[in-house]
């Protein structure tokens, strides 16, 4: 039984991995048949008379006369030899293929912030983002198989053209308005069949969090008052 990564080029998606199993099996036989028997045992001799080219039916000016062994040629006077069949063999090759797949999806990771809803400008928010790792058991042709999410690097994007990275950062803006940031988190992904050692970093796979929205505010106004 052979496991690889995919079954095809479209077997993955941006939160799920599949494994496949295939088991082929192969026969192969031969068998050959011909006209010409086994090599002959001893015969006696015979006088034996042929033309000076080794023919019998292609006369030349003289005829060479000798002692063969019956058998060993056609000789002048004998029928013209039959001709004779090449050994013919014949090739039987048989082959069953059995194709299984298994396919574990990821959880998408989850972004909170606080304080939430509103933040005043220049006021720092706390960005954070969970994430769940995942490992799903299944059967591949009845053998035990599974695939593991391991969440990795975690970046986020805000609306106003910034980045940060880490599972919680802290993020202020220069300017009133409304905004909103992602978070993208890349998990490795690795298998393992019955009997075998985990295959580590078969694939990446990013998966993007729900969106945050954030609306930056001016601080309130303070009136002084003078008694």
């Amino acid at each position: 039984m052979l496991a690889t990564s995919s079954c095809h080029s479209h077997s993955s998606t941006a939160d799920s991995f599949t494994i496949c199993a295939e088991k082929v099996e192969q026969s192969y036989s031969q068998t050959s048949s011909s006209t010409i028997g086994s090599a002959p045992k001893a015969k006696p001799m015979r006088l034996c008379s042929y033309y000076l080219n080794n023919s019998i039916d292609s006369p030349t000016e003289g005829i060479i006369t000798a002692w063969v062994p019956v058998g060993a040629r056609s000789c002048i006077g004998d029928a013209l030899p039959e001709p004779q069949v090449a050994a013919k063999a014949s090739v039987v090759q048989s082959s069953s293929e059995l194709r299984e797949s298994l396919t574990s999806f990821s959880n998408r990771p989850f972004a909170s912030w606080t304080p939430g809803e509103k933040l005043e400008i220049f006021e720092f928010g706390q960005f954070s983002v969970q994430v769940n790792n995942r490992t799903t058991t299944g059967l591949l042709l009845g053998q035990t198989a599974q695939i593991r999410f391991t969440a990795g690097s975690m970046t986020w994007q805000f609306s106003d053209s910034t980045t940060a990275s880490g599972r919680s950062v802290s993020k202020s803006f220069q300017t009133v308005g409304s905004f909103f940031t992602v978070a993208r988190v890349a998990y490795r992904v690795d298998y393992q069949m019955l009997g075998r050692g985990w295959v580590l970093n078969a694939a990446t796979v990013t998966l993007s969090s729900n969106q945050l929205e954030i609306e930056v505010t001016e601080p309130p106004r303070r009136t002084l008052l003078i008694l």
